[in-house]
């Protein structure tokens, strides 16, 4: 056999040979595997039962203690408003009426009218009528006698401007000094004594029944004097209101008030004066009293 057959022979089995391979390849590659079904292992769970609950104790409400002695608590009140000042006074109380005669006291009556002489009803008309009107005349004198100053008894605002002046003036000096001031519950040293001082009063004023039912009204000026402690030493009448009965009752309210506290720390003087006006007044609304 010559070379070049044997050349030719080797190169076609060197062909056939990469052509088997690359099919085989071709098959491995191209066509998926089979899956392996991996089995999974089972797991032991152990059961238990559940443990019961414990309720919970119940709770003992504690116990209310007592004290060893029975106190009374003073009951708290909210400060009188303006409307409450203006009406310190109640109303005057109604005079009270006489109780019914009893059955035997109505016939002893009887009894003695009875044991009188008869009188004509002309007489009894005309005795009657002549002892009204003495009554009313005597009564109209009485009263004009008995009844002040209409002038000081119904003061007007301008009156009331003119008098607070006037005590001003007076006063000047001691107002300058600190000494003596006008009832200004908005000072800026003593702003907090006279607004206690000003509740204090408007708790005991009250306006008298007697001139309330005559209608009198009017303005008592005093001049109070106080201690370091608060307590009241002198009240001097600057000038009477027309009615003593108006007068009487301003004194009897300041002499009925409690000590109000010190003085402020910055007032170095032992004593302190005070103007003020107690005004009495009778509206459709009602009475009412105010202090300026």
């Amino acid at each position: 056999m010559s070379d070049k057959y044997i050349e030719k022979a080797f190169l076609y089995f060197l062909t056939l040979s990469l052509i088997a391979h690359l099919a085989i390849f071709a098959l491995v590659y191209l066509f998926p595997e089979s899956k392996r079904e991996v089995k999974q292992e089972a797991y032991m769970v152990e059961l238990s039962d559940m443990p019961e609950l414990k309720q919970a104790p119940p709770s003992k409400a504690p116990a209310r203690r007592f004290a060893e002695r029975k106190r009374r608590v003073v009951t708290e009140r909210a400060p009188r408003g303006q409307r409450a000042r203006d009406n310190i006074a109640s109303a005057p109380r109604r005079e009270s009426r006489p109780e019914p005669l009893r059955p035997a006291a109505k016939e002893q009556e009887r009894e003695r009218s009875v044991s009188h002489e008869p009188v004509s009803r002309a007489e009894n008309g005309a005795v009657s009528k002549e002892g009204t009107e003495k009554k009313r005349a005597g009564e109209t004198v009485r009263k004009g006698k008995d009844l002040p100053d209409l002038a000081k008894l119904y003061p007007s605002a301008g009156r009331l401007a003119r008098l607070e002046e006037s005590y001003r003036k007076k006063y000047d000096t001691e107002i300058e000094e600190g000494d003596t001031k006008f009832l200004n519950t908005d000072d800026i040293q003593f702003g907090s004594f006279l607004r206690r001082f000003e509740s204090a009063v408007y708790g005991v004023w009250r306006y008298p029944d007697a001139a309330a039912r005559s209608g009198i009204q009017g303005v008592t000026p005093v001049k109070i004097t106080f201690n370091r402690r608060g307590e009241i030493e002198n009240i001097q009448l600057l000038q009477s209101s027309g009615s003593k009965i108006l007068d009487s009752e301003v004194f009897r309210a300041l002499r009925s008030i409690g000590p109000l506290g010190g003085f402020p720390k910055a007032y170095p003087k032992e004593q302190f004066n005070l103007i003020a006006f107690f005004q009495y007044g009778i509206s459709q609304g009602g009475i009412h009293g105010r202090i300026r």
